[in-house]
């Protein structure tokens, strides 16, 4: 395609952050065409500047140490770390997460990513952190290149301005390119926002999470809340 120029896929992913870069792979991987625009130069997002740990059970790792863990051990240890706010937790999502954190831990390495661990993690009974080696860029270099050898269209420089839709659903975007020119992109099966959070906006911060939040400096200057505000007009 011509630079600048829209197109269409089965699938449009915005943002390029480890969640991006996963669901355009997991997308790829069943045969549909992707295409994931990121607004930033480079691939990461808030993933690459993380500290890149993951708190895990089952993991290779773990076996080789001899260790025997459980998802619903897991369940109950991450309950310790809500401690007096633990009625604010969200219980579904702590059960998907232990459920399926195995899984996902050998995906990440399948993609080339190395950890090492388990390290120790209090208040888990059993050590879980897995750290990845050898920083938390490693994260968009295989991520990015495992989706680029799926056939994702991955576009840079790329900012999604607005959401299209008819008759009641999203079909498409409109993104402005690196050259400045806003250009469509038609989603035939739907579009999946992955843009990250609002830390790096001032405004959106002080409206959603109060004045001590928005005092608060962000990590990732890119993280603007494009994806917040793309949901909510």
């Amino acid at each position: 395609m011509a630079k600048g120029a829209g197109g269409e896929a089965d699938v449009i992913v915005v943002g390029g952050g480890g969640a991006g870069l996963a669901a355009a792979s997991s997308a790829a991987r069943l045969g549909r065409r992707v295409v994931l625009l990121e607004k930033a130069p480079t691939l990461g997002g808030t993933t690459a500047w993380s500290v890149g740990s993951i708190s895990a059970t089952g993991t290779p790792h773990q076996r080789r140490a001899g260790i025997k863990d459980s998802p619903d051990e897991h369940f109950e240890d991450l309950g310790l770390f809500a401690g007096p706010l633990t009625n604010r937790d969200n219980l579904h999502l702590r059960r998907i997460l232990v459920d399926n954190i195995s899984e996902t831990f050998e995906w990440l390495l399948s993609t080339g990513l190395v950890f090492s661990g388990p390290a120790a993690e209090p208040p888990h009974r059993f050590p879980r952190m897995h750290n990845v080696l050898p920083s938390s860029r490693a994260f968009p270099h295989h991520l990015g290149r495992h989706a680029r050898a799926l056939g994702v269209h991955i576009r840079l420089n790329t900012r999604v301005s607005e959401l299209v839709s008819s008759t009641g659903r999203i079909q498409g975007v409109v993104a402005r390119s690196a050259d400045g020119r806003d250009c469509q992109w038609i989603a035939r099966n739907g579009v999946i926002l992955a843009s990250g959070d609002y830390s790096a906006n001032v405004d959106m911060k002080r409206e959603l999470a109060g004045e001590p939040a928005a005092r608060a400096s962000a990590v990732n200057i890119n993280s603007t809340g494009d994806g917040q505000r793309l949901a909510a007009l």
